[in-house]
């Protein structure tokens, strides 16, 4: 018997200890004060010294915490809303997970319990216990989705023992099963120092937190040959200027039709992508034929094939500069 249920708490970009943001009792009653921004949620999926992981979630009453006479072998789908745009996101998952039914402290070998001069620590508690994590890193949360059942809850049991299957719980578990199989080619099993991305971005490769160098070139020609056969059976001719710095991949051609498109693919079946400046600026900008040809599941045998224009591409999605580059202004000398 599948044994599943959702929670929800406080958003995070990687719950390793860094502030928490989010519509909560606690944290909104230490807004403004020293404890601001120190949600129990914090080290959701940071692991204690035996690998275990400590899940918080709000009470969803005065003291109700998830609970079942059958407390082990959940899967536990956790979500937390982005403050800064509309929707709740998946950010991670437990499987195999305990229910303790209430709220305990973290062992005192566990980072939660850990103090420092400029951190003196502070109390926090869990209710779930699990040995295997699966931690969706914040670029990869850009699928937001509303439901009236999961705004208004800390969680809901969508499957298991004394579980009632009702319309809306159905309806909500086949949306999170169906996120949790996208999500998980891209969410890092068992969070770790060794695997958890650098919130620092290197500066001598950007992207190297993206897979192999080979891997990512594997991804860019096959996105390019799943174009190239869309606008094919389309009727197309193609002309290719990948090497030339106009700020699209291919000419694409049919009588007096013609698009200038940049191709940009990912082996998953999240739709995300980086623009150089000269693409943002000489394409995106600037070019009234510019579209965007977003390819997903490019490896696979039946990859996707997503066109849009300029003004799709600013609806679709968030586009935020990734890198700055600093270069020495000449300044003249003063005395």
């Amino acid at each position: 018997m599948k044994k599943i249920l959702w929670v929800k708490f406080g958003w995070s970009d990687y719950y390793w200890g860094g502030p928490i943001d989010g519509n909560f009792g606690w944290l909104n009653k230490n807004k403004g004060k020293k404890d601001e921004g120190k949600g129990h949620e914090a080290f959701n999926f940071k692991p204690g010294s035996d690998g275990t992981y400590y899940c918080y979630v709000p009470p969803q009453a005065k003291d109700y915490a998830p609970w079942n006479e059958d407390a082990e072998g959940w899967t536990v789908i956790c979500l937390a809303k982005n403050p800064d745009h509309k929707g709740v996101h998946i950010v991670g998952w437990y499987e195999n997970a305990t229910l303790i039914g209430g709220w305990l402290d973290p062992p005192g070998s566990h980072p939660q319990k850990t103090a420092s001069d400029a951190d003196p620590g502070y109390d926090r508690s869990y209710c779930i216990t699990s040995k295997s994590a699966y931690f969706v890193p914040p670029l990869y949360r850009n699928a937001p989705f509303s439901d009236p059942s999961v705004r208004q809850g800390k969680f809901s049991f969508l499957a298991g023992p004394d579980v009632r299957l009702t319309e809306n719980k159905q309806r909500v578990l086949g949306l999170l099963e169906q996120r949790l199989a996208d999500l998980r080619a891209v969410a890092i099993k068992n969070p770790s120092e060794q695997n958890l991305p650098d919130p620092e971005i290197d500066a001598a490769d950007p992207l190297s937190g993206f897979g192999t160098a080979e891997h990512r070139k594997a991804v860019e020609k096959a996105a390019e040959r799943a174009v190239i056969q869309h606008y094919k059976a389309k009727g197309f001719s193609h002309l290719d200027v990948t090497k030339t710095p106009c700020g699209y991949d291919f000419q694409f051609s049919k009588g007096r039709t013609q698009f200038h498109v940049e191709v940009k693919g990912t082996a998953s079946d999240v739709q995300q992508f980086f623009l150089t400046l000269n693409e943002h600026r000489r394409g995106y900008l600037a070019n009234p034929q510019w579209r965007l040809a977003m390819v997903t599941k490019a490896l696979s045998k039946s990859p996707t094939v997503k066109i849009f224009d300029a003004k799709q591409v600013k609806k679709a999605f968030d586009l935020n500069p990734y890198v700055y580059l600093g270069k020495r202004i000449a300044v003249p000398e003063t005395e």
